[in-house]
């Protein structure tokens, strides 16, 4: 898609003790290739799913993460939880 002129970007959801570390990963990975944004979403449990009684990241952990993956990949802010990204309405 890069090679196509297309802006791609990462979505990632943040699970504490399932993927935190791992986001940091993607972000130099997709960085290196040159993918234009990433998205670190923080997990919202929801009742009635797998991930129900998962405490979700806090905000300074979600600040701190932001913060390391930027190094990598340039970070999306302005949108944390509504998922208008989706549409292609960066």
């Amino acid at each position: 898609m890069l090679t196509l002129g297309f802006t791609v970007k990462i979505n990632t959801v943040v699970i504490p003790g399932i993927n935190d570390d791992h986001s940091l990963f993607i972000a130099k990975r997709f960085g290196a290739m040159g993918v234009n944004l990433m998205n670190l979403i923080p997990l919202i449990p929801v009742p009635g799913t797998e991930m129900e009684d998962v405490t979700p990241p806090t905000r300074r952990q979600m600040v701190n993460l932001r913060k390391a993956a930027g190094n990598y990949i340039p970070q999306m802010h302005h949108c944390k939880r509504c998922r208008s990204d989706a549409l292609g309405c960066l």
